[in-house]
């Protein structure tokens, strides 16, 4: 009896194991994967945006820098918004005069963004609804003063590098053009820093500059020279406006226009 009691033990034993094996294999088999996480989007770094209306009002070009944290992104106060891509209708480019900052969030691929300037109708507020693909965005606007169309936005690379081009004085232009070369260093906070030389200008020879990148815009300063530059991005040149304050040593208070290229060695692509 003592014999037939422990070979029933051993095979309750047996068969005790073998249910529970089989009973690990059926939960594994009805175990639900896992969801995976849709990853934010990223949206840091110089950016171009253009609304282009569909009620007729044309183009609005903006430049800014980008920097997220977490689900929030925000614009650059210095931001240029330039409708038409038109230098003399820019706001903005200088915070401490005005400050444009767009500010949005991100849910994924899903991008919010708005943005608030003055505008010739008035205080203009848009927002802006898209998606990212990669490191571009793109989607349809709205606006507080009636308008709506479509929005895109690409990353802009540095601005470091040497430029060549012409310009002239508007109220005392030259039969000859003066020539200007720029050569500058971006770092990156989106500073930039570097140097002028100009030639077959009655009044200046040289400037000292120093700014920031915004978007594939820029902003430059001679502070010694009391001169100002700023440029927009047209196609694969720089149009751009100068001034010289009025209380400057030479070329007091003198403006114009100019078109500078941007001479980017084979390695920079």
């Amino acid at each position: 009896m003592q014999r037939i009691r422990q070979k029933t033990t051993l095979a309750d034993v047996v068969l005790m194991s073998l249910a529970f094996a089989f009973a690990g294999c059926g939960s594994g088999s009805l175990a639900t994967p896992a969801t995976p996480v849709a990853q934010n989007a990223s949206v840091t770094g110089q950016h171009n945006l253009v609304l282009s209306s569909t009620n007729g009002r044309g183009t609005t070009n903006i430049y800014t820098n980008f920097t997220q944290t977490g689900t929030k992104f925000t614009g650059a106060p210095n931001t240029l918004v330039c409708p038409s891509n038109d230098l003399s209708q820019c706001e903005g480019g200088d915070a401490s005069v005005i400050s444009i900052t767009p500010s949005g969030t991100v849910s994924g691929a899903n991008v919010t963004m708005m943005i608030s300037f003055p505008s010739t109708m008035g205080a203009d507020t848009v927002t802006m609804v898209g998606t990212a693909t990669g490191i571009n965005l793109a989607g349809s606007y709205t606006d507080s003063l009636g308008d709506a169309g479509t929005w895109a936005a690409s990353a802009a690379s540095s601005l470091g590098g040497n430029y060549d081009g012409t310009f002239n004085s508007t109220p005392n232009p030259l039969l000859i053009a003066p020539t200007i070369l720029i050569a500058l260093t971006q770092d990156a906070s989106f500073h930039l820093s570097g140097t002028a030389n100009i030639l077959n200008s009655l009044c200046i020879s040289s400037l000292t500059l120093s700014g920031e990148a915004i978007g594939e815009a820029f902003s430059l300063t001679d502070a010694a020279s009391k001169a100002h530059i700023i440029a927009l991005p047209t196609g694969n040149t720089f149009t751009f406006s100068y001034s010289f304050a009025p209380t400057a040593a030479s070329c007091a208070g003198d403006f114009g226009r100019g078109v500078v290229t941007n001479n980017k060695s084979p390695w920079d692509y």
